[in-house]
């Protein structure tokens, strides 16, 4: 079990490497591009989802004509989720409450409840709204959206950490993402991406 347990630890970090240069390559060019143009690489990935919130399913179309902050991450985080969340927040002070909406997918469905996400996101900020569900569906989609991440099969007690990448995807108000930022991306360069169509 723990050799499983580090072949997928291994893969995580591959897989998280190989974004990370992708997005390293792209940033800069994107962001001199106008702020017009999604690279090509990042119109691959992504998708519709539904999952279950405290308050009913939601799925990423239902949020059509709004931009979305996604976020992967889990409330048990000791240290990234916290940070990206307080980003999506100050994003979303700085808006206007009609035009955009974060989102935080749990990694985590084994520990995160509904309830549990839903008082986790209101402490950051009341439009960011927590969803989970079943692990199969939380693998499809995190498969999609390109995200490395690594939950121990047989932990030894509730106190482990989920191994997982850290981006934030700024989606546009037709779904589909158009820049991947993280917590030590400033307010400014953010909000310049959003105005991207």
């Amino acid at each position: 079990m723990r050799i499983i347990d580090s072949m997928k630890s291994i893969q995580t970090i591959v897989s998280t490497i190989l974004l990370l240069v992708l997005w390293i390559a792209s940033g800069n060019a994107v962001w001199q591009h106008t702020q017009s143009k999604t690279p090509a690489w990042l119109q691959h990935i992504g998708g519709d989802f539904t999952l279950q919130s405290a308050d009913g399913i939601v799925s990423l179309a239902d949020f059509r004509g709004k931009k979305v902050l996604l976020y992967f991450g889990y409330t048990h985080c000791p240290d990234a989720c916290p940070l990206a969340m307080s980003v999506i927040a100050n994003v979303l002070k700085s808006s206007n409450k009609d035009d955009v909406v974060g989102i935080l997918i749990s990694l985590d469905p084994r520990r995160d409840s509904p309830d549990l996400l839903k008082k986790y996101t209101a402490f950051f900020h009341p439009n960011i709204v927590g969803l989970t569900g079943n692990a199969a569906n939380i693998q499809r989609i995190a498969d999609n959206w390109r995200v490395a991440y690594h939950v121990p099969v047989a932990p030894a007690d509730n106190t482990y950490t989920v191994d997982h990448s850290t981006f934030i995807y700024l989606i546009n108000e037709q779904g589909k993402p158009i820049a991947l930022v993280d917590e030590k991306t400033s307010l400014k360069k953010i909000q310049g991406f959003l105005r991207m169509r």
